[in-house]
């Protein structure tokens, strides 16, 4: 009997082996392809990579979504784009589900966990994930565990039609740092309330004496609605609320900064697109991520100098357009200077250069155009060095 177990043993590891290797060898293949959504998760909802992949959505907003008082668990809902989403009481993502189509979602049309596709068998799913655990309460359920979250895969008729991934402790703990700095003040109930419905209705509630004060809609026993908040450092806002959080459409003003800033907020941070000014004629319109200019907009200083184009980590960085009184340069910035092929073109659009820009300074050979005459020449340093004879 021990020889029989053994050897049953045995084929079960050869198994084991024979899928692990069928999933080594399909990953090999497709180093390439798109990243799996497991990468998102314990992101904190305003990271970067949860903002592009709602960007992505043909739904902006989501059909449906709701605090689960409960748990703590705020959900949102994508029926068209086949996916459901669930964050912890601090707004990191635990929980993905995504769906084939069916009566309430549509399929879910990205990368699936894996390399997976919808429809596939048991045996499909596990040529490219390894041989899966058996869910102990639901045998058409498989379970794919990582250190950082735990993958299970839904059959239907024997085909797969639904994927759940869930954070684990360990990446959640590994992350909190990052989705601690990812979130601005938040209102919480222990003020003082003044009047009003602070549960669920329209109130006041101040805070330390008086030295805040919101007054707006509240749900869930936070603000949560349209508000206004102000304090006694010179701070202002007026628009929308999320639990607890400065979330949606508003405006703020700042004293301290002699800033006002109009346009989209999530979890308290500049997040969308929105309008800064500053009363010394700095301004930016465009994109942010978490109170850092990313994406593209236009930043000006003054009315004379302005640059429109890519902007990364609060500086601009991609393709975009220069402007000042001297003319325009366009063409590749890196970390604010001009850097790669540019053309560069006068005011008066008299002289024109085309040739490599490095860290804001020319460098290597140039076309010039200057008043209908065309030559070749050499930079160094941003110094020219010599014309090239052709």
């Amino acid at each position: 009997m021990n020889i029989i177990l053994l050897f049953l043993q045995s084929m079960n590891y050869s198994k084991r082996l024979f899928y692990t290797f069928l999933s080594l060898l399909f990953i090999s293949i497709n180093l390439c392809s798109a990243q799996s959504p497991t990468r998102l998760i314990a992101q904190p909802y305003n990271s970067l990579e949860l903002t592009n992949l709602r960007a992505s959505f043909d739904t902006i907003n989501p059909v449906r979504e709701a605090m689960i008082p409960a748990t703590r668990v705020y959900q949102e809902e994508y029926m068209a784009e086949g996916i459901s989403m669930q964050y912890n009481r601090d707004f990191a993502l635990i929980r993905i589900s995504l769906y084939d189509s069916g009566y309430t979602y549509k399929a879910y049309k990205q990368e699936l966990p894996k390399n997976t596709k919808w429809g596939m068998t048991l045996d499909q799913v596990q040529k490219r994930t390894g041989l899966l655990d058996i869910d102990e309460v639901n045998i058409y359920v498989r379970r794919y565990v990582t250190e950082d979250d735990v993958t299970d895969f839904y059959f239907t008729d024997g085909k797969l039609d639904h994927i759940k991934i869930t954070a684990t402790i360990v990446s959640l703990e590994n992350n909190l740092a990052n989705v601690v700095k990812s979130s601005g003040a938040r209102l919480l109930p222990d003020g003082k309330p003044r009047e009003g419905n602070v549960v669920d209705g329209f109130g006041t509630m101040t805070w330390a004496d008086g030295a805040s004060m919101y007054k707006g809609q509240w749900s869930y026993g936070l603000p949560h609605g349209v508000g206004q908040y102000v304090d006694t450092f010179g701070n202002k806002y007026e628009g929308e609320f999320k639990l607890g959080f400065i979330w949606g459409k508003g405006k703020f003003f700042s004293e301290a900064y002699n800033s006002s800033y109009t346009g989209q907020y999530v979890m308290s941070k500049k997040h969308g697109k929105g309008l800064i000014i500053y009363d010394n004629g700095i301004a930016y319109d465009g994109d942010w991520v978490q109170d850092i200019m990313e994406g593209s907009g236009t930043y000006f200083l003054g009315k004379n100098y302005f640059y429109t184009g890519q902007m990364s980590k609060n500086s601009f960085n991609g393709e975009g357009t220069l402007t000042s009184r001297d003319g325009v340069i366009a063409g590749p910035f890196k970390e604010g200077k001009p850097h790669g092929v540019c053309t560069q073109t006068s005011a008066d659009a008299s002289l024109k250069l085309i040739g490599n820009f490095t860290n804001g300074k020319k460098n290597g050979t140039f076309e010039v155009e200057s008043s209908g005459a065309k030559r070749t020449t050499q930079y160094q340093n941003d110094v020219e060095v010599g014309l090239i004879k052709k």
